[in-house]
């Protein structure tokens, strides 16, 4: 074990000099679904960190995420929406190609994992949601010099509720500021 943990510290110092650290903090909106509900608009904000070896990395971080749905069509109508907050946390593959100047296109996609930290449920309504969800995300980032503009969605592998078979979906579009 110790052999192995040395290798991998020494090749991640043999990458260092070529690779690039970017943090960035971002916050933006999110319309999330699941079942055949209707989307709740809801809140996406976090921090991510990306590390790249040239052109292509890996892009992780810690996200809060407002997914959920509605039982009508009416986007912000909440005294009827299942609203469930969660901390997500992606670990996802990433591939960076300038387009002119200072100007990227950032294309990422992988697995995460999320936590529920809050579920506020209509009135006399009873939802048994996970504690825990697993699933997969991909979007693109738009980097202008130290802004970024990113779509993307995740799909729920794990069935959000101990029973019937509601896979999460959300959409989210973020602003970013990259340090």
């Amino acid at each position: 074990m110790k052999k192995i943990l040395l290798t991998a510290a020494l090749l991640l110092a043999s990458f260092g000099v070529s690779a690039q650290l970017h943090v960035d903090l971002r916050a933006g909106a999110s319309a999330a679904s699941f079942g055949d509900r209707h989307l709740k608009l809801g809140l996406r904000t976090g921090i991510g960190v990306e590390y790249l070896f040239g052109r292509f990395g890996i892009r992780t971080g810690l996200f809060y995420t407002n997914k959920g749905a509605s039982t009508t069509s009416n986007v912000f109508d909440y005294d009827r929406s299942i609203r469930l907050s969660y901390l997500d946390i992606p670990v996802e593959a990433v591939g960076s190609f300038p387009l002119a100047g200072r100007t990227r296109i950032e294309v990422h996609a992988g697995p995460y994992a999320a936590c529920r930290v809050r579920s506020v449920l209509p009135e006399g309504m009873h939802y048994d949601a996970k504690h825990c969800e697993f699933g997969a995300g991909a979007g693109v980032d738009f980097a202008i010099g130290r802004f970024i503009v990113g779509p993307e969605v995740q799909y729920g592998l794990t069935r959000l509720a101990k029973r019937g078979d509601d896979h999460a979906t959300t959409y989210a579009l973020t602003l970013g500021y990259r340090f």
